[in-house]
């Protein structure tokens, strides 16, 4: 994990964005599964509050809220999160396979680019399966089911 400022990943952040919107023009959620989960995401982070103090390695997730829904909202690019209002200097890098196989709750989805018209929302079942797409593969009863193209939480 890194913090956002990696100037070289400015090119991949930008062909993660390509893949997935590329897949979900072409109705390919396995496409659009397999980007996302061999991306590295931006992970908004907040400073911890006065007098509170976090472990070294500790990863704040952050949690919005849209019509009674949770979401962890995550960006594939500077531009993306900044689009919502983030600082990218404050933001983790963290392997999406990563965050997905960490998966804190049932009842949190996986936001993708909250704040712009290609956002796409995630529900926990499927933010868990993101590892096995790493893997170039699908689950073994073939099942690609893909992403909510509902909208996004702004």
């Amino acid at each position: 994990m890194t913090t956002a400022h990696d100037d070289d990943q400015t090119s991949a952040d930008r062909s993660t964005e390509e893949a997935i919107s590329s897949g979900m023009q072409a109705g390919d959620n396995a496409a659009v599964l397999r980007a996302l989960a061999t991306s590295i995401a931006l992970l908004p982070q907040v400073p911890p509050a006065e007098g509170e103090e976090r472990p070294d390695d500790a990863i704040a997730l952050p949690v919005i809220e849209q019509d009674g829904q949770r979401f962890i909202p995550v960006f594939t690019s500077e531009d993306s999160l900044r689009a919502a209002g983030a600082d990218p200097g404050a933001a983790l890098r963290i392997p999406v396979v990563q965050l997905a196989a960490n998966w804190p709750s049932e009842d949190v989805w996986l936001a993708v680019n909250p704040a712009s018209e290609d956002g796409l929302g995630l529900p926990p079942d499927v933010v868990r399966t993101l590892p096995v797409f790493a893997g170039q593969g699908v689950s073994p009863d073939g099942d690609a089911s893909g992403p909510d193209r509902g909208d996004p939480p702004a």
